[in-house]
């Protein structure tokens, strides 16, 4: 603590009691050794965890930054994108967009060739420029599948308050008129009385004012006089805005507010997917094969969630597809020994988008006539659910190739979760004959049952993974087949 006031008190006798400056120069000195204080409290607030005010001194620095005209554009740049994520966690667009677009705008000025930049008297890498102009492109990235995954939940959120609104509207309808009479009068009464009391309230302060002395309008005005705390509420925060910058351009790219329809999820994913083609540009496969992943792995999120807003069942299972093709393209070449972790969760999300589309087939089929070539497509997708489930369950062995006893807790509900999946799948598949079905229904309960036998037996280490709902259905279609199975083998003798 002590060395700390030593130096604050240095940092301060260096400014003011040196002769040496003049007083424009002091209050430069201080202007700067000001924002680098912010600059400082914006990281210990980062470190106790409180991001609010975190961000708001984030946000204050950059703004002193540009108004001092004393900062680096690329870390500039990358620092507002960043602040960016901030607002997309606290589900504030507006802002979000604004500060990505600022970055972007500051960005632009920086040329490779530093002869054609505003930014003339300093020589930047062209390397890094490329990589700070990537690191922007993910942020936006982020923002384009946090923005349509937020409003797919606003969607079913409101279909499901559409379905409360109807009963509501259903019950008021049955109120009694005469009690909605006596409480609109009953509101008159207490509005008159409430503008009676403010009347006598603005008297006596009227009063209390003129009486008042030196000393207490002194201290009440220093009462009126919001400190940087107050300045930096999250309703003040959210308002935020950084000056200096022209940033209309590229908040025009993308919407700064939760998607309604098919149009504004669609204008998202296109931003979103032209986002993604510059940012693999610079983040290959080749070099950056955990951040050419995660980039991927968004694309596909743009599309699962566009495929919400799509009523069309067929243009759904296209998007799916597309998925597909991604994700499958990326797993591919991966080595297992080093990229085992991935590959899970590329397998698990695989075998999650054929299931869909496998459902999405069923529900086509549903509605018009199938021929047994389109039937044999429907199967053919099943199996290739049921293997990258399989495939899944495969990566957690050991390697001695031996499965664990009990799974690391983030792979438990995946586990399980893919036994049902495949147990369901092998009920979809539509057979050749009696026989086939009877094994496809046989593999189904084994699959029940594995699914059982792990969650029966780590009771306390599956008590919080979410899984009731699941092992419930396995419960029940565990005992289930084996009746199904035994009426069908008498039937066909």
């Amino acid at each position: 603590k002590q060395w700390y006031q030593r130096r604050v008190r240095g940092a301060y006798d260096e400014i003011f009691m040196d002769e040496k400056f003049s007083s424009e120069e002091r209050n430069v000195l201080f202007e700067k050794l000001y924002t680098n204080t912010l600059f400082y409290l914006a990281q210990v607030y980062g470190v106790r965890g409180d991001n609010k005010q975190a961000a708001a001194h984030c946000h204050i620095t950059l703004q002193r930054q540009l108004e001092a005209d004393e900062f680096d554009p690329l870390d500039w740049s990358l620092n507002c994108a960043t602040l960016s994520q901030y607002y997309v966690t606290m589900n504030n667009y507006v802002s979000a967009r604004h500060t990505l677009a600022c970055a972007s705008s500051v960005l632009s000025n920086v040329q490779e060739s530093s002869e054609n930049s505003q930014y003339s008297d300093e020589s930047y890498d062209n390397e890094k420029i490329l990589k700070t102009r990537a690191d922007i492109e993910r942020c936006w990235i982020k923002f384009c599948v946090n923005l349509l995954k937020d409003s797919v939940a606003d969607l079913e959120a409101s279909d499901l308050s559409d379905k409360v609104s109807k009963i509501t509207e259903m019950k008021n309808t049955f109120e009694d008129e005469e009690d909605k009479a006596e409480e609109l009068e009953e509101k008159k009464e207490e509005e008159e009385e409430k503008k009676e009391d403010e009347k006598i309230e603005d008297l006596e302060a009227g009063e209390k004012t003129s009486e008042k002395t030196a000393e207490e309008e002194e201290e009440e005005e220093l009462k009126k006089r919001k400190t940087f705390s107050d300045l930096v509420d999250i309703e003040d925060l959210e308002l935020l805005r950084i000056t200096n910058v022209e940033s209309g351009q590229y908040e025009e790219l993308v919407p700064g507010e939760l998607c309604k329809t098919y149009e504004d999820a669609r204008k998202v994913f296109k931003a979103g997917s032209k986002f993604v083609e510059n940012a693999v540009k610079h983040y290959t496969f080749d070099g950056y094969v955990t951040d050419y992943a995660e980039i991927k792995q968004d694309l596909s999120s743009l599309y699962k969630n566009l495929a919400v807003f799509d009523t069309d069942e067929s243009r759904k299972c296209k998007m799916h597809k597309r998925r597909v093709d991604t994700l499958t393209e990326l797993v591919s070449p991966l080595n297992i020994q080093h990229f085992r972790q991935l590959c899970r969760q590329l397998r698990f999300e695989l075998g999650e988008v054929k299931n869909t589309m496998v459902s999405l087939k069923y529900s086509i089929a549903a509605e018009m006539p199938v021929d047994q070539q389109n039937w044999k497509k429907i199967n053919n997708l099943c199996f290739g659910a049921i293997q990258e489930f399989e495939n899944f369950c495969d990566l957690l062995r050991d390697p001695n190739d031996k499965f664990p006893e009990t799974l690391s807790n983030e792979t438990v509900r995946p586990y399980v979760v893919s036994q049902i999946y495949i147990a369901r799948l092998y009920g979809k598949f539509r057979p050749a004959d009696t026989a086939q079905k009877l094994v496809f229904l046989a593999k189904a309960e084994t699959h029940f049952k594995k699914a059982l036998e792990y969650y029966d037996g780590h009771l306390n280490q599956c008590r919080n993974m979410d899984l009731k709902e699941e092992i419930d259905v396995a419960r029940e279609m565990a005992h289930f087949l084996p009746r199904k199975m035994e009426r069908i083998r008498q039937m066909g003798n």
